[in-house]
């Protein structure tokens, strides 16, 4: 809705602590009376907003599922993080300044989708590498990769200068996990 869509905006704008009704209605183009048809208040926004944004994220997985599938797992990781990283820069950093601050909107209904696509993701990807099935912790794995790849991008795009690139950090991430399921077997 326009509502979302100017809230995300609004959050970006003037910070979240600093968002009102009146700045997202003015953003949407709606007077304030539309906004309470939907909405009770700016916090109902907010929860909505990231609600919005976990199915965003688990849309963007799902869409990559068959591309990743067909990948070995090093070339999986770093498709994933290319891919969650050009998600959270769209719209001038929308997202990517929207999950640097909604740790308290983040609501049990928006985590059980979250780990749910996740664990979906998992079980297509062993399908087709049933290799991977030997993977001690499986589902843990691939929760770290998909919560590492979100955390670790927020948090290079977020320094100055780290001192390393992206790709050295994805080919990091790859060796490290690649090391463990080497270990493992």
């Amino acid at each position: 809705s326009d509502l979302l869509g100017a809230g995300f905006i609004s959050v970006k704008k003037f910070g979240i602590d600093d968002v009102s009704v009146l700045k997202v209605c003015e953003i949407a183009g709606v007077g304030s009376g539309s906004f309470y048809e939907y909405f009770k208040n700016k916090d109902a926004l907010f929860i909505e907003m990231h609600q919005y944004f976990i199915s965003e994220m688990s849309d963007l997985l799902f869409k990559i599922g068959p591309e990743i599938f067909n990948l070995d797992i090093p070339d999986a990781i770093r498709m994933i993080f290319v891919r969650i990283g050009e998600f959270l820069a769209q719209n001038e950093n929308l997202y990517f300044y929207w999950l640097s601050v909604c740790g308290k909107y983040n609501t049990e209904e928006s985590q059980v989708k979250a780990v749910k696509t996740v664990n979906i993701m998992a079980i297509e990807y062993a399908v087709k590498h049933p290799e991977v099935l030997r993977i001690k912790n499986l589902k843990l794995m691939v929760y770290i990769l998909i919560t590492s790849s979100i955390a670790l991008t927020m948090n290079f795009f977020s320094s100055k200068n780290t001192g390393f690139t992206y790709e050295e950090l994805i080919d990091c991430l790859i060796d490290i996990t690649m090391s463990y399921i080497e270990d493992d077997r």
